[in-house]
C-alpha cells in the first residue's frame, strides 16, 4: 500500500515538473524581444532633380531673360546722363517700350532727347578740360555736373530696384517649385511605404539596398499635367 502511495506521489511529481518546465518555456519565449522591424529607406537627389526639373530650367531661363532685358535698360539709361528731371522721366518710361513698339513720334522723341543728352556732355567735358574757367563757364559746368551727378543718383537708384525684384521673382519662384518637389516625394514615400527618404547630399554611405528614388521623382515632376 505504501509502495503504491509512494509511486504515485512520485509520478504526481514528475508531471507536475514536466508542466513548469513548460510554463518556464513559454514564459521565456514571451520575455524574448521581437525582432526590430527594419526601416524602408529612400534617398533623393536634389542636385540632379534640380538639373532635370523641366518646369525649374523653364522658370530660370524666364528669369535670366528678364534680367538681362532689365540690366540692358539700365544701360539705356546711362545715354541721357545730362537730361533736365523733366525730360529724364519721360525717356525712363518711354525707354520701358520696346524699341520694336515704337511708335514714329516715339522714335522721333527718343532722337531730340539723346541729342540734347549728347550736346551737354559735350560741353560738359569741354569746360572739364579748361584749367581757367571764367565765372560764367564755372557756373554752367557746376550745373552740368551736378544734373550728372543726379542722373547717375536715379539710374542706381532704379538699378538697385531692379536687383531687389529680381531676388523676390528668385524666392517666389524657388519656393514654389521647392514646394512642388516636397510634395511629390512625400507622395511617393506614402504610396510605396516607405519610412525615410533622405537627401542623398546629406548621407555618407548607403548599401545597395537603400533605393534612389530621385528618376521616380523626376518622372512625376516633368509629367505633363492633365486636362
Amino acid at each position: 500500500m505504501f509502495a503504491n502511495t509512494r509511486y504515485a506521489m512520485m509520478a504526481a511529481a514528475a508531471v507536475a515538473g514536466l508542466l513548469l518546465a513548460s510554463v518556464a518555456g513559454l514564459l521565456a519565449q514571451d520575455a524574448t524581444p521581437p525582432a526590430p522591424q527594419q526601416l524602408k529607406v529612400g534617398v533623393v537627389d536634389l542636385d540632379t532633380i534640380s538639373e532635370q526639373y523641366k518646369e525649374l530650367i523653364s522658370r530660370q531661363n524666364e528669369l535670366r531673360d528678364w534680367a538681362q532685358a532689365r540690366a540692358k535698360y539700365v544701360e539705356e539709361l546711362k545715354n541721357y546722363m545730362f537730361l533736365s528731371e523733366q525730360n529724364f522721366a519721360e525717356i525712363v518710361q518711354l525707354l520701358e517700350v520696346p524699341r520694336a513698339k515704337w511708335t514714329d513720334p516715339q522714335k522721333k522723341r527718343e532722337d531730340e532727347l539723346r541729342k540734347v543728352s549728347e550736346q551737354k556732355e559735350k560741353r560738359f567735358l569741354d569746360l572739364q578740360a579748361k584749367t581757367d574757367r571764367a565765372p560764367g563757364d564755372e557756373d554752367e559746368f557746376n550745373t552740368l555736373a551736378e544734373t550728372y551727378d543726379t542722373r547717375r543718383a536715379d539710374i542706381t537708384k532704379r538699378a538697385t530696384a531692379i536687383e531687389q525684384e529680381y531676388l523676390n521673382k528668385r524666392a517666389d519662384a524657388q519656393m514654389s517649385l521647392a514646394s512642388s518637389v516636397r510634395e511629390i516625394i512625400v507622395g511617393l514615400a506614402q504610396e510605396q511605404k516607405y519610412d525615410l527618404v533622405l537627401d542623398s547630399a546629406t548621407v555618407f554611405y548607403s548599401s545597395e539596398h537603400i533605393t534612389d528614388l530621385t528618376p521616380a521623382v523626376i518622372e512625376k515632376l516633368n509629367k505633363p499635367a492633365e486636362g
